[in-house]
C-alpha cells in the first residue's frame, strides 16, 4: 500500500494525506482496514500479486443498498482495474447480497473517477453542493448509482 498511496496524485482526492515513510502507511492500515476489515478488499495484478489499490463496499442492509470506494495507484491507472474490481462487487452485492441499490460519489474535480462509475453502468444522479471537507477546503461530491434491475438488464439476466 505504501508503494502506491506515497505518491501525492494518487491519493489527492483521498480522505487521507499521502504516506511520508512506511510507519505511517502500516499505522493507516492498522487503524483502518485490520481494526474493521469487512467491506475492504486489496487490488492486486494477477501476473505478479502486487497491490495496485483498494476497493471498499459500506453495506447498509437495512436499506438493502450499499456504497462503493476505490483507488488505483497512479502507475496503474487507465488499464481498467478499477472497473474490474468494481464489477466484482457490484456482482457481490446484486446476485449474492440481493441488494437493490449500488451507488457511488467522487469529487466533482476527478471526472476520471466518474468515468470508472460509467463503465460499470452507473448512472449519474446528481451534485452534492460542497458536500466533502477534502483536505482542508469544501469540494463538490458527484452522485452516481445504480439498480439491481438496471445491473441484471446490463449483463443479460
Amino acid at each position: 500500500m505504501y508503494a502506491y498511496a506515497k505518491d501525492p496524485e494518487t491519493v489527492k482526492y483521498l480522505s487521507f494525506d499521502y504516506y511520508k515513510n512506511l510507519t505511517e502507511a502500516k499505522t493507516e492500515i492498522l487503524n483502518y482496514f485490520v481494526k474493521s476489515p469487512q467491506g475492504k478488499w486489496g487490488i492486486k495484478l494477477k501476473a505478479n500479486h502486487k497491490l495496485i489499490g483498494t476497493i471498499d463496499f459500506r453495506l447498509d442492509a437495512p436499506d438493502l443498498k450499499a456504497e462503493i470506494g476505490y483507488a488505483i495507484g497512479r502507475e496503474n491507472w487507465g488499464n481498467g482495474y478499477a472497473p474490474e474490481a468494481a464489477t466484482r462487487v457490484l456482482r457481490l452485492g446484486f446476485a449474492e447480497l440481493g441488494l437493490k441499490r449500488i451507488e457511488a460519489l467522487h469529487c466533482s474535480e476527478n471526472p476520471k473517477s466518474g468515468r470508472v462509475m460509467q463503465k460499470i453502468g452507473m448512472q449519474k444522479e446528481g451534485v452534492l453542493h460542497n458536500n466533502t471537507q477534502l483536505k482542508g477546503r469544501t469540494v463538490d461530491d458527484v452522485l452516481y448509482a445504480i439498480t439491481e434491475d438496471q445491473w441484471r438488464k446490463q449483463i443479460g439476466k
